[in-house]
């Protein structure tokens, strides 16, 4: 049995190497525990998934089946079989729950608190003195409770009858049924199988499924039909906010109308695994997920229904934005052989997605264009020596292969803010955060975006919206770096403001060292690109390398 330790150590690999030493401090002990616990782990996951070097000290661990993988980890932790017995029973005292479960009384009064705030979003675990502990919800979400636990393992709790050989005449059974189109045939299953357990139906499931479950099931194939597309609509328009972009077409409204007829059809109150990290997806759209999460918490306000998958809005709504984006990003080629310029110009704009070439053919021309716009990016392909003062100039010459494009398409997604670091992240809104021991993240955040109001580095509306931003969860932290933000009309530039703290502490579930509070406009595509950036920036150096960041100095570097 796996114990809490390497439960821990399996969680903090899972996304992102972490380097021995790390482990070590994370769990307080040695790295000589740390590299034993690797070894029987590796053993007790039976190729199922591996924990593997990767350079450097660092440490990554590979799910193979993903499935089967956390199916061995419920069965390891026994979590899900001490949540069913709390379900059956309406009152449950720790000294039956240990008997039931055949394990120490020590060891249930350890998991007692750890299952509570495991779900503490789902349900509420409580007790009452001298009788035991129960779960506090009504009985509608109690059966859907249990019916989550059985679709995640259908045999976490003996049912009098119900042998493999059953159970597979029971799926089949599900798979016939027609009458409920919106729900999958397991999630009918364990319907039937949570009946049994509260003995709402009789104990060894029969031919036929029981008329309670039918009733059940009819009540969410009527609540699902309801999620139409007129219904989105309406939801998304109530939950619009400043600095979001008129994104709402045909696709969005059938993507999020079919989530929402997932969700409600099959209520998932108990997440089946543990999700990785989307942080990096945050990073690449991030005004895509500020959308979803105001979506999300508008939609828990008038609807007590799971969303599946939650971060599955904030991918619909960023392809909404990437089809919405219409403006080309202008590229000057400066030639002088008119046919490698136009074989240059095509193979160019093929292969760099929304890029527009204009041709110059000498210097003069080139300026008298750079007059009208401002280009992302020159290309000399020319003879001619451009001095590039402000701008950014790339170099090739003759026939632009394909190691040219990629040279392209690098500088045109990073160039322009590894070049110029202090333009987007100015010293003068650098310092040092002493923050106390117990100072929760919406004081520090409070604090800080206080302080850069005070120095008029935000205005009062920036501040008030990062604020709240922060306190509407899904926070985004990349690579022990957190990034509070907003959004506000393209008058002003992006402008981020770096912050040391003075002690590291946890954010979401992360750990947080230092922080960057950003301003962006959602309507400018060169500005979400620093977001991509910063990720791919931050998340190429170790955890150590930025716990390690003492000033402004060391941020600047690390773009470099």
């Amino acid at each position: 049995m796996l114990n809490e330790r390497q439960f821990s150590l399996l969680d903090a690999i899972e996304s992102q190497p972490v380097s021995l030493s790390v482990l070590a401090r994370q769990t307080g002990v040695s790295a000589r525990t740390i590299l034993r616990d690797i070894d029987y782990l590796n053993f007790t996951l039976s190729g199922k998934a591996h924990i593997r070097t990767a350079g450097n000290a660092l440490y990554q661990l590979d799910i193979v089946d993903r499935k089967s993988y956390f199916q061995l980890l419920q069965r390891h932790d026994n979590d899900d079989r001490m949540l069913a017995l709390l379900l059956i029973q309406p009152v449950i005292s720790r000294a039956q729950l240990a008997d039931a479960l055949n394990l120490p009384d020590s060891w249930v009064a350890e998991r007692l608190p750890r299952l509570k705030t495991r779900h503490q979003r789902a349900f509420s675990l409580a007790s009452r003195p001298g009788a035991g502990h129960y779960i506090d919800v009504d009985e509608h979400k109690r059966f859907l409770l249990l019916a989550n636990v059985f679709r995640k393992d259908p045999f976490v709790y003996p049912l009098t009858g119900m042998t493999p050989d059953a159970y597979a005449q029971l799926q089949e059974e599900c798979r016939r049924q027609t009458d409920w189109p919106n729900i999958s045939p397991d999630y009918r299953v364990s319907m039937i199988l949570a009946a049994c357990a509260l003995r709402e139906c009789p104990q060894c499931p029969g031919p036929t499924i029981p008329e309670k479950v039918r009733e059940r099931l009819n009540h969410l194939q009527h609540q699902a039909e309801s999620m139409t597309p007129e219904y989105v609509r309406e939801l998304l328009a109530a939950s619009s906010s400043a600095g979001s972009l008129h994104v709402v077409d045909d696709q969005l409204i059938e993507d999020l109308t079919g989530h929402l007829k997932r969700c409600v059809a099959m209520p998932q109150w108990l997440a089946e695994n543990r999700q990785g990290s989307m942080n990096h997806l945050k990073a690449a759209w991030p005004a895509a997920f500020d959308m979803s999460v105001k979506f999300i918490n508008h939609l828990r306000t008038v609807m007590d229904i799971p969303l599946i998958d939650s971060d599955l809005p904030g991918l619909y709504f960023a392809c909404a934005l990437e089809r919405h984006q219409h403006e080309s990003t202008p590229v000057i080629l400066l030639a002088d052989q008119n046919a490698i310029a136009a074989i240059n110009k095509m193979a160019i704009e093929r292969e760099v997605l929304n890029c527009r070439v204009i041709v110059a053919r000498t210097p003069d021309e080139l300026d008298a264009i750079c007059e009208e716009l401002t280009p992302a990016l020159i290309i000399n392909n020319g003879h001619d020596t451009l001095d590039n003062g402000p701008r950014h100039v790339l170099t090739i010459r003759n026939i632009i292969t394909s190691a040219g494009i990629d040279q392209i398409k690098d500088f045109l997604a990073s160039a322009f803010i590894r070049q110029q670091p202090e333009r987007f992240f100015p010293p003068e809104g650098y310092f040092h955060y002493p923050n106390a021991a117990g100072e929760s993240w919406a004081q520090i955040v409070a604090a800080i975006a206080a302080r850069l109001c005070a120095e008029k580095r935000l205005t009062s509306e920036e501040s008030q919206r990062i604020c709240q931003r922060e306190q509407e969860g899904e926070n985004l932290i990349v690579n022990r770096i957190a990034i509070p933000h907003c959004w506000r009309d393209r008058q002003k530039p992006f402008r981020g403001f770096f912050i040391t703290l003075e002690r590291g502490l946890l954010v979401n579930g992360e750990e947080v060292q230092h922080l960057l509070m950003a301003c962006a406009s959602a309507a400018n595509r060169q500005e979400l690109k620093i977001f991509s950036f910063l990720a791919s920036q931050l998340n190429s150096h170790s955890a150590e390398t930025i716990e390690k960041i003492r000033d402004y100095e060391g941020f600047v570097a690390l773009l470099r």
